[in-house]
């Protein structure tokens, strides 16, 4: 298993330079590049212990580099449609007279409530995992920058970050449910001259 690490570290590396010639974004790149070697990761770890209830046994990972590959072009495609919906929902609905509202005293403490659980959830962390964790994803050190400069091997970094994604995913799952979205009102057609004359 750490021959594995060890190898997807190297590999994650030519992925990352790769991308960010393809994708001209160091820290887009750098995201895709994570979460690809996060996902093989797992995938590794579930190959070795057998599966569980829920995904079943997969067969040994033949080529890391390729998997790792594939993984990252297909987050890279799938966040592409995504952005595709988003800019498509956007213009859909450019003229259709959405005006954001003041946010209200429920959305600012929900919010409040959100960052203290995200704080907390950070601070639960082992010290050298939140460190690892924060260097990379809030500073933007690179794996190598950061095992420079705790001292440590590019793999423990790797680990440390896996891990800290693994252990924030959960709670960050569990936040979705309390977000509260900014409230959008519907302009009407002549609703503001009305109004400006009522005022008047």
């Amino acid at each position: 298993m750490r021959d594995l690490i060890q190898e997807l570290v190297e590999h994650c590396a030519d992925l990352r330079r790769q991308l960010t010639r393809d994708l001209k974004d160091p820290h887009y790149a750098a995201d895709i590049a994570q979460s690809s070697f996060e996902r093989v990761y797992v995938q590794a770890i579930e190959t070795r212990d057998g599966g569980s209830a829920q995904a079943p046994a997969r067969t040994a990972i033949e080529s890391p580099r390729a998997l790792l590959f594939r993984v990252a072009r297909n987050l890279c495609i799938d966040d592409a449609r995504r952005r595709k919906v988003a800019q498509d929902w956007v213009h859909r609905h450019a003229g259709a007279g959405l005006f954001p509202t003041t946010p209200s005293s429920e959305y600012f403490a929900a919010q409040h409530q959100v960052l203290a659980r995200v704080v907390e959830a950070m601070e639960q962390l082992p010290p050298r995992r939140r460190e690892v964790f924060l260097l990379f994803r809030a500073y933007g050190y690179t794996r190598a920058e950061i095992a420079t400069r705790l001292d440590i091997t590019e793999m423990a970094v790797a680990k440390h970050l896996v891990r800290a994604a693994i252990d924030c995913s959960r709670v960050f799952a569990e936040l979705r449910a309390d977000l509260i979205e900014p409230q959008f009102i519907q302009g009407r057609s002549g609703f503001d001259a009305r109004l400006a004359e009522d005022l008047s």
